[in-house]
């Protein structure tokens, strides 16, 4: 009869380490995390990057070539070292038809501001760098890092817009998926921007959650897939627009589903720590194109 008592109070413990360890995805804790949930949740925090979007007009980059290439990489993990990144922006910037780079969310793997201000830093160095694009993943909520995300990004729902030479226009949409939904008011907003999807020539979706859920490992899970019926929304909405592409991070592998006529892509991590890191090649030309290719 003790020992069943013994039994039964360490179940409370096991209980919140298991939980613990469900609230993280990759190898760090949130534990304040269990108890209150770190930065607003999404609706709240949409409504800021919605009311910023106000006050600043839509990024538009004008006289792009007929043909040019996006560089698109996830969850660097920021934990001091920004060597993998910058060699990821360098590359972009190497190349002729590069025109610019995207992070798709969960740049820090820390507490405090120092790896956005960092990484803040090297997208300044004009010599080294052309313009990178950003979304919010669910280690930039963690440890309450939003702050500093929103310090130094300011929006993780917005659209960047392409003009080329020759007059044709590709639209870009950055989402906030970092409490692993859109919520009610961005996928509003989504809605409305793709009523116009017949101005473009291609459409690229970018959001870090995965729409997909790949994996059962306990680190991934909670943070891993959608609301059943925002998906399946998601996927209608991709479909009726003629979406060109739509763009996940968080898993941290390589994967490529095809619903409808839109490819679903997942980019492997930059993290520090991965063996193999890899980042995807978008071609933007009459028709669009995607490969891997290793750091």
């Amino acid at each position: 009869m003790i020992e069943q008592k013994k039994h039964k109070m360490k179940t409370p413990y096991l209980l919140i380490l298991a939980a613990a360890l469900a609230l993280t995805s990759c190898n760090r804790l949130d534990v304040a995390g269990m108890f209150y949930s770190s930065g607003s949740h999404t609706e709240d925090r949409v409504a800021q990057w919605l009311e910023w979007n106000d006050q600043h007009p839509a990024v538009v980059i004008a006289d792009a070539p007929d043909q040019y290439n996006i560089y698109v990489c996830s969850d660097i993990h920021i934990e001091g070292d920004l060597s993998r990144v910058e060699r990821f922006l360098q590359h972009e910037y190497a190349d002729p038809d590069g025109l610019f780079s995207i992070i798709n969310g969960d740049l820090s793997n820390e507490s405090g501001p120092k790896p956005y201000r960092l990484l803040d830093s090297l997208f300044h160095l004009s010599s080294a760098t052309d313009t990178c694009f950003v979304t919010i993943g669910n280690h930039d909520i963690y440890f309450d890092c939003q702050q500093h995300f929103q310090q130094y990004f300011h929006t993780s729902t917005y659209t960047v817009t392409v003009q080329t030479v020759s007059g044709a226009k590709d639209l870009f949409i950055f989402l906030d998926s970092g409490n692993a939904t859109h919520g009610k008011r961005q996928l509003q907003w989504l809605r409305e921007v793709l009523q116009h999807r017949h101005d473009y020539r291609h459409v690229v979706v970018s959001t870090h959650t995965c729409l997909f859920r790949t994996s059962y490992n306990y680190s991934t899970t909670p943070a891993a897939n959608l609301p059943e019926e925002e998906y399946y929304e998601l996927i209608d909405l991709m479909s009726r627009h003629h979406v060109s592409l739509f763009l996940m991070g968080h898993f941290h592998h390589q994967e490529q589903h095809l619903l409808g006529n839109t490819p679903y892509v997942m980019t492997d991590n930059l993290n520090e720590a991965e063996d193999t890191p890899s980042y995807l090649i978008v071609t933007c030309a009459n028709q669009l194109s995607y490969r891997y290719a290793n750091l």
